[in-house]
């Protein structure tokens, strides 16, 4: 009885609630968003007016998509990676324009606000029916206790038999409740962590060159440790994740790989012989200029 008790005195069964009573607006938003954008940008091209529409229109939806991150983070304790403000890019407003449109998290962006509109009116739908149903067991356990008159659709209950039967099939669902809720909730939390929850390669080797960058030496387990600290943890930041990074930036020449027994030890290789050297700010941290750029010019 208090596994069936026990959401209703949980916060998280009221959080998972109001996600689904209030997606429905920001879903619309991003909805319309896309498809007028992206319409209307594609169909000016022609006269290059619709390169600013689509931009508007691209980091619209990636900031839509960010909100929803934070919320499903919070109220559905999806396992998401932190938002992180990335670096400017040198190459100017073309160049800019360009990554936009090649970045993945762009499309995964504009794709989730495409599948998000009939997602939340289906979230809608199942929280207002359950909420209801709730509600009317009340009530009817309510006129059953006090001896009122009682009418579920054409059933009339005026026998203490029927009374009985949907004081029980009330109470049962009364009970039950929480717990659909709680099912239900894996629905848009898996759409959300498929579709919003990656981190691809390309931003995976910018932070872990981020952290070496301000850690100066480290070994892949404490790396691991200060990526969970900066995105979270979850399915998208794996020891195998870290590892394929690890050798994708060594292999490359942008990191260097000292090995001690067992342990590997990783670091930004050492700025070349005359060299003139400065420091300036990458990443929250004071870093020398040569560490700095490789953090940056990963992609």
């Amino acid at each position: 009885m208090n596994w069936l008790l026990a959401p209703y005195g949980d916060g998280r069964t009221y959080l998972i609630l109001g996600y689904l009573l209030s997606s429905l607006p920001l879903a619309l938003a991003g909805f319309v968003l896309v498809v007028t954008g992206l319409s209307l940008g594609l169909g000016l091209m022609i006269t290059l007016l619709g390169v600013p529409v689509l931009v508007v229109t691209l980091l619209g939806a990636r900031h839509l998509a960010a909100i929803e991150r934070g919320r499903a983070g919070a109220l559905l304790c999806a396992r998401l990676p932190r938002p992180r403000r990335r670096a400017p890019q040198p190459g100017g407003i073309w160049v800019s324009f360009v990554n936009l449109l090649t970045d993945r998290t762009t499309w995964s962006a504009v794709v989730f606000l495409l599948l998000w509109l009939p997602l939340s009116i289906l979230d809608l739908t199942v929280a207002l029916v359950i909420v209801g149903l709730v509600a009317g067991g009340f009530a009817h356990v309510v006129l059953v206790a006090i001896g009122e008159p009682n009418e579920l659709g054409g059933w009339i209950i005026d026998t203490g038999p029927e009374a009985l039967i949907l004081v029980a099939v009330s109470g049962a669902f009364i009970l039950f409740a929480p717990r659909l809720l709680e099912a239900w909730a894996t629905v848009p939390r898996t759409v959300v962590t498929a579709l919003l929850g990656r981190l691809d390669a390309g931003a995976l080797k910018r932070e872990v060159a981020e952290v070496l960058a301000s850690t100066g030496e480290s070994d892949a387990y404490r790396i691991l440790d200060e990526l969970e600290l900066r995105l979270g943890r979850g399915p998208f930041l794996t020891p195998t994740h870290v590892q394929a990074a690890l050798l994708a930036l060594s292999s490359d020449g942008r990191l260097r790989a000292r090995h001690l027994g067992f342990r590997v030890l990783y670091e930004v290789p050492p700025a070349r012989p005359g060299r003139v050297r400065s420091r300036l700010r990458c990443g929250g941290h004071v870093l020398p200029r040569e560490r700095c750029e490789v953090a940056l010019r990963v992609s």
